[in-house]
């Protein structure tokens, strides 16, 4: 996070600049890219109240300290929103108190109150320029937008916001919004105020400048109950660059402020303090405040000794207003091993839950007997991702801290999630997390458990050990779960048969570098014709090493299939794009003529461990194993003999004779075909004049439809009918 140098905090003005532009000019904060800085706070706006709720607004001054110029217009969603907010200091702990909708701004006037300035026109805000909006605009109720379809992250929103919101009524919508309980001079002695400002811009949210947007400044409250209107204090310049958090720390040195950065993502700040309220009493403040990450916080958890008698567990938050979507109920908390848990609705349950979404900060409070110890905190993520928790360092009331599981790893198989770990205490239980929440309790002594996990995405799996009471840290670990499936379809098998084809079929939803197949059939039913990848969409890639294992001479025959696709050097990359129901391995049988009974049924498996090299279906990813979902086949053997259709005479071969014995049987009186079947040209299950008719047609008319299958070479009959063939 950018932090301004020590020297500034509450020096003058003009100091402040100075200090500032001798850091930019040695370059240590420059940045190749956009970068808005909140630069000053420079003026506060009053707007009356409606029902107990008092309006305000903030004037705010940014600055572009990047070296590319900062998109600013109008008409798109290229340009910076700004957000404001309110806390007090009260009773040794900082407060959330207000926050507005997003001032959508329209024009950048690249002026010099931050120094040397590059001008340039409306659209963008030059390198070095500055740009005042006064608290007017900044409270002006019809350009402010709600802060739910903003992307802190990415800096992403739409423009004209979509869906519409409602409109606002009173003079509080959309404004930064306080409750008369929390600024009446008269209910609030000996408190602080501060006003906070917030920029979020898409071009410096991509630069990776997101986390410099901010700053806060001391206000006081004017005693008067029409407005309370707000006024900067003398000698309290803006804190350029800090969230309003940091004036807990910076008004009460006894507080410490924790970075919770998300891997890939945003930026969360945690504030705790520990009170020593004598009499074997301690009373534990935190504060989580969400700079700017779209995933937001669902919950945390602040590990506590089983020992611990808790007198107090407390949770403050903030609630939205102006019609945006999101709930305002407050966090549940709960008291488990792992210490005490507050949380929202999960996000597969409710999306609009009450997270902590970006801007807010929300309080949770515990007072114990048990004197503070370090320890770490989990904030646990509201969006789905990896990771799922972040943990962090704080003072707690742990007392002995419990040894966690080591070693835990995690990965895909056909049934699931596997996971494994290893035990370095006697434990009296294990807690199996998921997300961060928790998913099952397990004995002691496990180390290994099973998640039936199907749907695709990712996954974060924790494990904590349990002693006497106390748990340890959660041992995480991260799997991203693919659609992987591997299949054969049914088939019919007619004694004789000569080739029964049977593809393999993949379906999977990402490229894939490697696999492995082992299957079983009855071998003595079946002998295997071939095995190849020729003709299948796997063999369109171009496998650089194939390694087939086969045995059709016991009982419980085997295939083995081991592809890679990319097997040495020079590396090109191939891969088995993503796709469903693609041909991965393709098998061709013979079928016995005898040795089972009409309608016997026998299964065509995918088994694992076949085969001398001991087989393992498997799919790589990304040089990751997974085992893949598996669905076998079932084989139907039929009694069903093999003819050639067309040769209505027996003669083996398809001619003219063949419809003349046709003709002669049906209307002369001549001999009865010994297979029906073959004289059923058309395959309609039944023989008449039609099938001379077509027969004739497919002999000499050009463009008539075929004979259908078996042609050229008998074969069972792929439409079974009743028709007898002997």
């Amino acid at each position: 996070m950018f932090r301004i140098p020590s020297g500034l905090v509450g020096a003058p003005w003009i100091l402040r600049l100075c200090i500032l532009w001798s850091v930019l000019a040695s370059g240590s904060l420059l940045a190749q890219a956009p970068d808005v800085f909140l630069f000053d706070l420079q003026e506060l706006g009053s707007f009356g109240e409606d029902n107990g709720i008092y309006a305000y607004s903030v004037g705010t001054t940014s600055c572009n300290i990047g070296s590319v110029e900062l998109l600013w217009h109008a008409n798109d969603s290229f340009h910076p929103v700004i957000g404001q907010e309110m806390y007090r200091y009260y009773d040794g702990v900082l407060e959330q108190i207000g926050v507005s909708w997003l001032k959508h701004s329209f024009c950048a006037l690249s002026l010099n109150a931050c120094g040397s300035c590059q001008p340039t026109d409306c659209d963008t805000l030059g390198i070095g320029c500055s740009d005042p909006y006064t608290a007017a605009l900044n409270g002006q109720q019809s350009n402010l937008g709600p802060r739910s379809q903003v992307n802190a992250h990415t800096g992403e929103f739409p423009y004209p916001v979509d869906p519409p919101m409602p409109p606002f009524v009173t003079v509080v919508d959309r404004r930064l919004q306080v409750a008369q309980a929390l600024i009446d001079p008269d209910l609030n002695p000996n408190t602080l105020y501060f006003v906070s400002g917030h920029y979020i811009s898409p071009d410096d949210a991509q630069g990776g400048n997101g986390d410099n947007n901010v700053a806060y400044r001391q206000v006081t409250v004017s005693d008067n109950p029409a407005s309370f209107p707000l006024n900067f204090v003398p000698g309290s310049p803006t804190q350029a660059g800090q969230p309003g958090i940091q004036a807990w720390q910076d008004y009460d040195p006894q507080v410490v402020i924790e970075e919770v950065r998300i891997p890939g993502e945003g930026l969360l700040l945690l504030g705790y303090k520990v009170t020593d309220l004598g009499g074997g009493q301690w009373r534990y403040d935190y504060a989580l405040y969400n700079m700017n990450s779209d995933r937001c916080a669902g919950a945390f958890t602040v590990p506590v000794s089983a020992q611990a008698n808790l007198s107090a567990v407390g949770h403050r938050g903030i609630s939205h207003h102006s019609g945006e979507p999101f709930s305002t109920a407050l966090w549940n908390s709960a008291v488990t091993p792992a210490g005490v848990t507050w949380a929202t609705t999960p996000f597969f349950q409710d999306p609009e839950a009450n997270a902590l979404r970006w801007g807010f900060m929300y309080n949770y409070r515990i007072i114990t007997d048990q004197p503070p110890s370090d320890a770490m905190a989990t904030v646990t993520l509201f969006k789905p991702g990896t990771p799922s928790t972040v943990n962090v360092p704080v003072l707690a009331p742990v007392g002995s801290q419990v040894d966690a599981p080591i070693n835990l790893v995690c990965a895909q198989s056909s049934a699931g999630i596997d996971i494994e770990w290893q035990n370095p205490l006697d434990y009296d239980e294990l807690i199996v997390e998921k997300d961060g929440f928790p998913l099952t309790t397990l004995a002691g002594d496990a180390t290994t458990f099973s998640d039936a996990v199907t749907a695709p995405g990712d996954y974060q799996y924790g494990v904590r050990g349990v002693l006497a009471g106390d748990a340890s840290v959660a041992e995480n670990c991260s799997v991203t779960v693919f659609d992987l499936a591997i299949s054969v379809e049914d088939q019919v098998a007619i004694a004789g048969q000569s080739s029964l084809p049977v593809p393999v079929f993949s379906s999977f939803s990402a490229p894939v570098e490697a696999y492995n197949l082992s299957l079983e059939f009855p071998a003595d039913l079946l002998d295997v014709a071939e095995v190849t990848l020729d003709g299948t969409d796997a063999g369109v890639i171009g496998a650089e090493q194939v390694l087939v294992e086969m045995d059709d001479a016991a009982i419980d025959g085997y295939i083995t299939a081991q592809v890679v696709f990319d097997a040495g050097p020079p590396y090109a990359g191939q891969e088995l794009p993503a796709g469903t129901d693609q041909t991965i391995l393709w098998i061709e049988f013979s079928v016995a003529a005898s040795g089972f009974v009409d309608g016997e049924e026998r299964q065509l498996s995918f088994i694992d461990g076949l085969g001398p090299s001991q087989v393992v279906n498997q799919i790589i990813i990304d040089g990751a194993i997974m085992g893949p979902a598996r669905d076998g086949a079932t084989l139907t053997f039929l009694e069903q003999p093999i003819f050639l259709r067309g040769d209505c005479n027996g003669d083996d071969s398809v001619n003219l004779a063949d419809v003349i014995f046709g003709l002669t049987y049906l209307f002369a009186g001549g001999i009865p075909p010994q297979c029906m079947k073959a004289c059923d040209t058309d395959d309609t299950g039944n023989v008449n004049l039609t099938d001379e008719i077509y027969f004739l047609n497919s002999l000499f008319v050009t463009g008539s439809p075929p004979v259908p299958p078996p042609v050229g070479s008998a074969g069972p009959d792929p439409t079974p009918d009743s028709l007898p063939c002997s």
